[in-house]
């Protein structure tokens, strides 16, 4: 198998001009109000906020809309590109930068990562390395906010096979079981989209979703010196106090530095 970040490289090299249309389902207005009401829970000492891994702007776009002032960091000049042309654009700041390898971008009150983008992050080890990033970014208070795919949605995701028809698109998800590690899935996205004169253009990648249990990303946390106040479970749209990592669908962590 490939090394796992050519992977998530790939991929998003190939289907970061279609990323709108495969993640069309996603309710990003919903997400990006869940993540303002739990920073708005828990407190953070301004509006300046860092959105880690923000892809084509979708989750940077909707949080400047609920009143951050917003810088979105992708590594893909793809997706930037895309997020660079929508509408409203000019109310984020979009940088292309390695979660793992931040530049100095100065201090914020909160960062975020919204849709799992930790999931392509190879193990602890590229975990950690983004942990001291944003450690090195938050403001001292400041909230830093991220959600992970639970081990039973990664399981039930290795045996996913869905086809969803958008216009002029049709986008075929299949998942299995990852040699990467336990409760991890290879994910093989399959776009076809048609062309003006009656043909399909088909684009073809795969990425890795890892997983990484609650109790080490506390600890993988602590290592860099910030502190989880809570873990939420996310199941059926709402947030749990509990986590059940076989039921719920991913995991929301809030921590502060």
């Amino acid at each position: 198998m490939k090394n796992a970040d050519k992977l998530t490289e790939q991929f998003y090299e190939g289907l970061g001009a279609h990323y709108d249309v495969i993640t069309r389902g996603q309710r990003l207005n919903f997400w990006a109000g869940m993540y303002a009401d739990l920073i708005e829970r828990h407190g953070a000492p301004g509006k300046k906020l860092l959105d880690l891994g923000c892809g084509t702007g979708k989750s940077s776009l909707e949080l400047a809309r609920n009143g951050f002032q917003v810088t979105g960091v992708d590594a893909s000049p793809q997706m930037l590109e895309v997020a660079r042309g929508k509408q409203d654009s000019e109310d984020v700041t979009f940088l292309q930068a390695d979660v793992r390898a931040l530049p100095d971008l100065g201090h914020f009150d909160i960062v975020t990562t919204m849709g799992e983008p930790f999931t392509h992050l190879r193990g602890e080890s590229d975990l950690a390395k983004a942990f001291d990033c944003v450690a090195r970014a938050l403001a001292p208070g400041g909230l830093f906010v991220f959600d992970l795919p639970t081990p039973g949605f990664n399981d039930r995701l290795a045996t996913w096979s869905t086809i969803d028809e958008a216009e002029d698109a049709v986008v075929l998800w299949r998942g299995a079981p990852s040699a990467e590690g336990t409760h991890t899935t290879d994910l093989t996205v399959d776009v076809f989209t048609a062309r003006g004169d009656g043909t399909w253009l088909r684009s073809k990648e795969t990425a890795i979703h890892h997983y990484v249990a609650p109790d080490r990303v506390e600890a993988l946390l602590a290592a860099s010196g910030i502190s989880m106040e809570l873990a939420y479970g996310l199941h059926n749209g709402e947030l749990q106090p509990d986590i059940d990592l076989q039921a719920h669908r991913k995991y929301l962590t809030v921590a502060r530095a």
